[in-house]
């Protein structure tokens, strides 16, 4: 793998601050963070990320679905 298409792991804090910083909506945020993801995993994110993104979990879990 090249440098350019190096994998970087950060925070959840970081990614949330990041993704609001360049004008990212939560519904978006919600969906990068989560779109790929079983719903027992998603479950995971959402109790990590909600706090984070001033939602409750259930709101997550609506926001992931491409609706």
């Amino acid at each position: 793998m090249d440098e350019d298409n190096q994998l970087i792991w950060t925070s959840p804090e970081e990614v949330v601050r990041l993704a609001k910083e360049s004008g990212m909506t939560t519904v978006e945020i919600v969906r990068i963070v989560s779109g790929c993801l079983s719903y027992q995993e998603a479950l995971k994110r959402a109790h990590e990320y909600a706090p984070m993104l001033d939602i409750s979990m259930s709101e997550f879990m609506r926001m992931r679905k491409n609706e």
